[in-house]
């Protein structure tokens, strides 16, 4: 490896090989040690084994170097921690590593290349890649390079001994070379700071992330990689990510198809119009879309329907997708184009250009990319029936991509990235005084009236029908164990759910006014890695049906609120499921003001259930964490 590197470096930078057996390396001097070397040192590129490079980063330490890169493994990934912690002590934070364990660095605009693969063939661009995967980083390199996008800047970050990929984010965030900034996880070295870092950035450059570990056995091969595993589970981590911005890849092939979409457009709307010649592709397009949380099939208005009608046959589709049928011209599809374009309604376009009718031919290519240069919305491609040359020099202007799945993903990207980008992402949270019972009466959250009964119940004064329950901090869900007795009619039914409750429990009760609605649960508490976060979900019995839960980082927007009532896919409570009045307004105030209530007083508790009526939401139990 030392040696592909120095070939790298050699023509760019001053180097000086270290190599107590050589001489001469490459037509350079070779010393035998750094502390021959009389000029001074700005970083050091460690090829040697594990062992032997503990022992050569404390003589870049003594030399006064500010940086250097440990190749090798064989470290913590590999069950020998000890290495990492002599190096970690030789070091005491007056040099910058990294790795262990990494394939390197590339800056092309800076001629810096410290990759140790041989013959890798990438192009420069404005695309960064950072991740614990070097192999994976040259595989994408390539793949970019196919599709005629490059690189502005490639981390390995192998194991994270120093440097991580939060402070390469700071970095990223200023280079004017880099516009898109992709990564793969498996782990985070500070989660919470990596996505509050994101959602800054996100604001000006895409951020996509590929995180890997997300089931038991992806999660064991990490162990064998880079060593260290996350415990942020796949529906959390996804709640997270669309909070800050943060665009999620499931593999590779989707983060060199999001790039592409990214590289020529920075954003797209969800409403989608659809232009083939073949009426089945247009029937399988639409049935995508549906598949896609940003994305919908457009409905043209009457002026565009009206100004199809003229150009197309008569037994053509007029209506969103747009058949042109086998009669298609290449004049045909450039018009069709044009005009679905101009539609008020149609935010993005999807072409399915097929080269078998016989009125078409090659000439559509050039058609279409002077029309794309006059449309100021995204539009893709997908191309069949031409050679592999034309499809290759059309690829030089036109976004295509191989099959209508990949399309209308990085479509759903750019739909994504436009949605967030238009949101209020600044959380406002004034100070507030007083208890957190206070401060939920004060926010328009109800609290039920209620007494706990200590030993007689004729200084109950409250309304029938009533609830009936343990007041106790020891058991966490009452109602599993029978500690509830709901719909108290009258005072003889009161006697007697309190004394059965007393017979079963050593614990007092507590009296309640019964609220009727839907039961929600929304809880606060610290994460190992994300720090406060906030959970949405259903409650009671409704739980076990439905058991989707949706999660924000504290502190949240009114907007986040909404979108994780949303999330929850329950809009037939709001429409009058089975009888059921809810405001969802409510709802969503209740959730942002929880959570602002939750952030100001520094607390995390838990208000299951948190019922909601047309009245408004009634925070019925609360437990404190």
């Amino acid at each position: 490896p030392g040696n592909i590197i120095l070939k790298n470096l050699k023509n760019h930078f001053r180097v000086y090989p270290v190599n107590p057996k050589r001489d001469e390396i490459e037509g350079l001097k070779c010393y035998k040690n750094l502390y021959e070397i009389r000029e001074a040192i700005d970083w050091a590129i460690i090829s040697l084994p594990a062992e032997k490079s503990v022992n050569a980063i404390k003589e870049c330490v003594e030399k006064g170097i500010k940086l250097a890169i440990i190749v090798a493994g064989g470290f913590g990934e590999a069950g020998r921690k000890e290495l990492e912690s002599k190096i970690k002590e030789s070091v005491n934070g007056s040099c910058k590593i990294i790795g262990p364990n990494t394939l390197g660095l590339l800056m092309p605009s800076k001629n810096l290349n410290t990759i140790f693969i041989p013959n890798v063939k990438y192009k420069k661009g404005d695309i960064a890649f950072v991740g614990q995967s070097g192999s994976l980083g040259v595989i994408l390199m390539e793949e970019l390079a196919r599709e005629g996008l490059g690189i502005s800047f490639f981390l390995g970050l192998g194991n994270r001994l120093d440097m991580n990929e939060n402070e390469i984010l700071d970095f990223l965030e200023k280079d004017e070379n880099t516009k898109i900034i992709a990564l793969y996880l498996e782990s985070f070295f500070n989660a919470r700071e990596f996505f509050e870092k994101c959602k800054k950035i996100s604001s000006k450059k895409p951020v996509i992330l590929l995180k890997a570990g997300k089931n038991s056995d992806g999660r064991e091969a990490i162990k064998s990689h880079t060593g260290r595993i996350s415990k942020i589970s796949p529906n959390l981590l996804r709640c997270i990510m669309k909070q800050n911005g943060v665009i999620e890849a499931r593999d590779l092939e989707e983060i060199i198809d999001f790039s592409k979409a990214l590289h020529k457009y920075k954003e797209g709307g969800r409403r989608i119009a659809i232009i083939t010649s073949a009426g089945g592709m247009g029937v399988i397009s639409a049935d995508y879309i549906s598949d896609f949380d940003e994305l919908e099939l457009a409905k043209f208005d009457e002026e565009t329907i009206k100004k199809l009608s003229k150009l197309l046959p008569p037994f053509a589709s007029c209506k969103n997708p747009v058949d042109l049928t086998a009669d298609a011209t290449n004049e045909m599809y450039g018009k069709v184009l044009e005009i679905v374009s101009e539609c008020k309604n149609v935010d993005m376009v999807l072409c399915l250009l097929q080269f078998h009718p016989p009125k078409i031919n090659e000439e559509l290519i050039d058609i279409m990319k002077e029309k794309v240069k006059k449309v100021n919305k995204p539009v893709f491609f997908c191309i069949s029936g031409v050679s592999n040359e034309i499809m290759e020099e059309a690829k030089k202007e036109l976004l295509i991509y191989p099959n209508i799945r990949r399309a209308m993903r990085a479509m759903n990207c750019l739909a994504y990235r436009k949605k967030w980008l238009e949101k209020d992402g600044k959380a406002r949270m004034e100070k507030m005084d007083g208890d957190i019972l206070t401060l939920l009466k004060e926010n328009g959250i109800k609290i039920p009236e209620q007494s706990i009964v200590e030993d007689e119940i004729d200084d109950i004064s409250l309304n029938y029908p009533l609830v009936c329950k343990i007041y106790s901090n020891k058991i966490y869900h009452k109602t599993d164990v029978g500690g509830v007795i709901l719909n108290i009619k009258n005072r003889r039914e009161l006697e007697e759910a309190i004394e059965k409750l007393r017979k079963k429990f050593n614990e007092k009760i507590i009296v309640q006014e019964m609220i009727n609605g839907v039961e929600f649960i929304v809880g606060i508490t610290a994460h190992e890695e994300l720090g406060k976060i906030i959970l949405f979900g259903l409650g009671g019995t409704m739980a076990e049906l439905h058991k989707k839960h949706s999660f924000r980082m504290i502190p949240i927007t009114r907007e986040d609120a909404e979108e994780m009532v949303n999330e929850l896919e329950i809009n037939s409570l709001f429409n009058g499921y089975r009888g059921m009045k809810i405001d969802k307004q409510k709802l969503i105030d209740a959730i942002f003001r929880i959570a602002k209530i939750s952030y100001c007083k520094n607390s995390s508790f838990e208000i299951n259930p948190l019922i909601v009526n047309e009245e408004g939401a009634f925070a019925v139990d609360i437990k404190f964490v």
